[in-house]
């Protein structure tokens, strides 16, 4: 038993590991894509820097969930499923916001400025719409064997998960059960001595008993003899 939860242990400790690393993953591609592209906007204003970015990640979040959407419309959905739908959504967005966005905004940028014309903006953001468009075909092949993997995980930690809490509550209600029997032993062995205990005094009480009525007879047996003998004096 003992070698039993070692191991769930640490099969749950490398699955939670996993889990954060993901995290950290998209964490990390989520800041990564924000400072390229705050980057590559130049001298804009904060305001219009803010606009594009929060612009452009909208857009690809809405481009990544449709995508998603037609790739795993199979799938049955659970409350794990969208979990992984989560996961997966959120993972995505920034890899694919930065394999187009810095580029548009670099662009965007040098139009502003005057230093691109505006006919050369809109042939490079068409381009770079076709290379988003053929990665996310090539994303909409992946997206349900990946989901598949992740709700597979997620579901893999929620058992683990239980199976701790069952092996938790089997131990507490032994312990429970073992105190039970350990104060129903006490509360024999307390009784038996009371027990013993009256019997004792019942044996004082009935030797008292015995040794006074003794007594009394002998008391009795004795005073009757005297009077039988004063009797045979006065007939004398």
């Amino acid at each position: 038993m003992r070698r039993s939860f070692l191991e769930d242990r640490t099969v749950e400790k490398e699955r939670g590991e996993k889990m954060l690393v993901i995290l950290l993953f998209i964490i990390i591609l989520n800041i990564v894509s924000i400072v390229l592209m705050y980057y590559n906007l130049g001298n804009l204003s904060k305001k219009e820097k803010l606009i594009f970015i929060a612009a452009g990640t909208a857009i690809m979040y809405i481009l990544t969930s449709i995508v998603y959407w037609i790739s795993t419309r199979s799938i049955e959905i659970t409350e794990v499923s969208e979990t992984g739908k989560d996961l997966i959504i959120f993972l995505f967005v920034p890899i694919n916001g930065i394999i187009v966005l810095p580029l548009l905004a670099k662009s965007y940028n040098r139009n502003k400025i005057g230093s691109l014309k505006s006919n050369v903006l809109r042939n490079r953001g068409i381009v770079l719409g076709i290379v988003l468009v053929i990665l996310l075909i090539i994303e909409c092949s992946y997206f349900k064997n990946i989901q598949e993997q992740v709700v597979s995980l997620i579901m893999e930690q929620q058992q683990t998960n239980e199976e701790q809490e069952n092996l938790v509550t089997n131990e507490t209600a032994g312990n429970t059960i073992t105190n039970t029997m350990e104060d129903i032993e006490t509360m024999n062995q307390t009784t038996n001595e009371i027990v013993q205990g009256n019997g004792i005094q019942d044996e004082i009480v009935n030797s008292v008993t015995n040794s006074v009525t003794n007594g009394t007879s002998e008391n009795t047996i004795q005073v009757n003899t005297e009077n039988v003998a004063n009797g045979s004096n006065v007939l004398e």
